[in-house]
């Protein structure tokens, strides 16, 4: 076994084990929210700052596992057809509340002519997830996010676009790299986030790009096959394995 190798199965090992502990925490938080008067409902502040940081934990203990799956070729879809409006319309409904309180507009554009796609709808909503938070990350106040769905040849193809300070030229082709932090923030991730959601689109047969001028926005864009596509509904055990490049 090599160093990566090595590396990457200890991720997954140490990932996996966190997470009985860590849903005990979060478990018992959900009940003191939910207990009645007394000096424990005196200031709810502790709490909440506790379930920020265990979901925090909760969602890079998350990412880790993805990769580790990604790497070994192991992810797997649970695929149907599913309505790109929608997917999309969901996946913005979550994030206005976070848009709102950064001062964004959040808006929809989806051609009336989009067709069904072929996917795992909880995998779609993860890489919207990703995308648009980041965009409400690196989008100044008064700026605007938009999530699109456009009908091409080759399938559907999806975008988020923002109005933000976008990516130097030269950050650009390290943008999915595992690990790789843009420093436009003082804001970090684990820099897990694109990758995953590039090997999530490329699980699905798809690909993803991103556009992007520094001062000027960025668009990332991915494709999903459409449902009526060479294959698709004859899957009969709706998973396929996918591996992050």
């Amino acid at each position: 076994m090599d160093a990566t190798q090595l590396r990457d199965q200890v991720l997954g090992v140490v990932a996996h084990d966190l997470r009985n502990p860590l849903s005990a925490i979060l478990m018992q938080l959900a009940a003191l929210r939910q207990s009645g008067p007394g000096p424990e409902r005196r200031s709810q502040k502790p709490v909440e700052a506790i379930h920020r940081a265990a979901t925090r934990m909760n969602r890079l203990i998350q990412d880790l596992l993805d990769v580790a799956l990604m790497e070994a070729g192991q992810l797997t879809l649970e695929c149907a057809r599913l309505s790109a409006g929608d997917v999309i319309a969901e996946a913005v409904d979550m994030h206005r509340p976070l848009a709102a309180s950064s001062s964004l507009e959040l808006r929809v554009d989806v051609d009336p002519d989009v067709a069904d796609v072929w996917a795992d709808g909880n995998r779609l909503l993860q890489v919207f997830e990703n995308l648009i938070g980041n965009a409400i990350k690196f989008t100044p106040a008064g700026g605007r996010i938009t999530a699109g769905a456009t009908a091409t040849d080759e399938g559907v193809v999806f975008r988020v676009a923002d109005t933000g300070s976008g990516i130097p030229s030269d950050d650009l082709p390290r943008v999915f790299d595992r690990f790789w932090q843009a420093t436009r923030t003082g804001r970090r991730g684990a820099g897990l986030g694109l990758p995953i959601t590039r090997g999530i689109v490329e699980a699905h047969g798809g690909r993803i790009w991103v556009e992007s001028t520094a001062g000027h926005g960025s668009t990332f864009f991915f494709t999903i096959p459409r449902a009526a596509d060479a294959g698709a509904e004859r899957r009969s055990d709706h998973h396929r394995p996918g591996r992050a490049a």
